[in-house]
């Protein structure tokens, strides 16, 4: 009965009572919840494709996820020495990293420009925790400070791949040498008093 008065009231002229005859037959099959959660998507589709059904049901890879164990003898990307990250039961290991590069011009020269981009914005260009963003943040440590000075090579070295705190780790961005290139640059230049 209430379908015959529907198909009526679109049948008349007048465009107010098609309109209100429309939203009733839209309100009347709307969706429920479960049925709209459940409304074929894109993937739906892809996978219908036979040729797409194997990649939509296959076994995902999530990123940074190691599915298997790397080929014995092979050298990671970021080279042989791992950081482990910065906290106390890590302290004995961290601080028995020997730096293995020499603190020469050019590894000094690599250190300041990787410094200028990933750590002059917090901690300064001189090291003394005024960067352009610590108005916005909470100050980082001063690197000229004594405490920063009695860090080892190592722990500086951990620090800069792993982070800590509101530190983010920079292990992704700076890679092997060139984090003990931020390091001698730290020693022979920030911490030397010298002009950055």
């Amino acid at each position: 009965m209430a379908r015959a008065a529907l198909t009526r009231a679109l049948r008349r002229r007048d465009p107010l009572t098609r309109l209100v005859a429309v939203v009733a037959i839209l309100g009347s099959s709307a969706c429920t919840r479960d049925q709209w959660q459940r409304f074929p998507s894109p993937d739906d589709a892809v996978a219908a494709v036979p040729w797409f059904a194997t990649m939509h049901y296959g076994l995902a890879i999530q990123p940074y996820q190691m599915p298997r164990a790397p080929v014995p003898g092979t050298v990671p990307v970021g080279g042989t020495q791992v950081a482990d990250s910065v906290i106390p039961a890590n302290y004995a290991k961290i601080n028995k990293l020997v730096n293995p590069v020499p603190q020469t011009s050019a590894s000094i020269d690599r250190g300041k420009e990787l410094f200028a981009t990933y750590c002059v914005p917090c901690h300064g260009a001189a090291g003394h925790s005024d960067g352009p963003i610590v108005a916005k943040f909470i100050r980082p440590p001063d690197l000229t400070a004594a405490q920063a000075k009695g860090y080892t090579d190592g722990y500086i070295y951990s620090l800069l791949s792993s982070g800590r705190g509101l530190m983010p780790p920079y292990g992704d961005k700076v890679r092997g040498d060139d984090r003990w290139n931020v390091v001698n640059y730290i020693r022979a230049v920030i911490q030397a008093g010298g002009q950055p």
